[in-house]
């Protein structure tokens, strides 16, 4: 007799918990739900549903392959962020709940002004800037990368939420490619989720090291802060004056990143927590 859904559920979730993964069950959940074209809520409404051959072997490949440490959203091709779905390749980190911050630090900022100009630093699958976006219709934002590959992801996550008319992404360094453009000088607000981890962190998950692209995770050098400093030097030229710089950091770097900011002139420096209580988004305001 076939299994049933709930059976195959229940074994996923146990072999992916023998390999030390985090969270077996949400993985499992996921997984299957994708793997069979159904909601997560459907793996228990239809808890008695034999699976076929070609189901199984579908379910099992996918299963495996979460089991060598390759992220689920790379499997699925997709990630929730800031109540969004986006598509996710291997060229792109995965979004995580911690960026979610820079959303509602640049929407805080941004939301009062009638036609807001921003800018989007490293910007990947383009979540931050999409996300900003769509909440706010009468946003313009503009995005860097140096990944052309990251920047094709960007820009289909921006049609398929309906802003790519107002989404326009550069490639190139920094906020180098945008020196040519009117906005230069006048931005609102300058958002970023660099790279801030150092070859070798321990703290760093092996499949995270393993499967993310490395230009978006490591610093070049030693100092976590590296490129933070870099784009915070860039855009006290970039910004409008009063302008919002947001800065996403890493675990342990909240007092060297608001003595950054405020060494470099900002005003109205904070490090802002994440969910859970990190210190995570460093902020501050270009002077007069």
């Amino acid at each position: 007799m076939p299994p049933a859904l709930l059976e195959v559920l229940k074994k996923a979730t146990s072999w992916l918990g023998e390999r030390g993964l985090e969270s077996p069950r949400l993985d499992a959940e996921v997984l299957l739900a994708h793997g069979l074209g159904i909601r997560r809520l459907d793996l228990y409404l239809q808890h008695d549903r034999p699976l076929s051959p070609d189901e199984l072997t579908k379910l099992r490949a996918l299963v495996q392959e979460r089991g060598k440490g390759i992220p689920v959203a790379y499997l699925t091709g997709v990630r929730e962020f800031y109540a969004l779905p986006f598509t996710v390749t291997r060229d792109v980190l995965v979004p995580r709940p911690e960026t979610e911050g820079l959303v509602e630090v640049a929407l805080a900022a941004l939301r009062p002004l009638p036609a807001p100009r921003f800018a989007d630093v490293g910007t990947g699958s383009g979540c931050v800037a999409v996300a900003v976006l769509h909440a706010l219709p009468a946003a313009h934002g503009v995005a860097t990368d140096l990944s052309a590959a990251a920047l094709a992801v960007a820009r289909g996550n921006a049609g398929r939420h309906g802003v790519a008319e107002r989404f326009t992404a550069f490639e190139g360094s920094l906020l180098g490619p945008l020196r040519a453009t009117d906005d230069f000088g006048r931005f609102d607000a300058v958002l970023s989720n660099p790279p801030y981890v150092v070859r070798g962190d321990p703290s760093v998950q092996p499949s995270v090291a393993a499967h993310e692209p490395a230009l978006a995770l490591y610093v070049p050098g030693a100092d976590p802060l590296e490129l933070a400093g870099a784009l915070a030097r860039e855009a006290l030229e970039a910004l409008a004056p009063g302008g919002l710089l947001a800065i996403e950091i890493g675990a342990g770097s909240g007092p060297a990143a608001g003595a950054l900011l405020a060494g470099l002139g900002y005003l109205d420096v904070t490090v802002r927590p994440d969910g859970a209580g990190i210190p995570r988004i460093a902020v501050g305001r270009r002077p007069s």
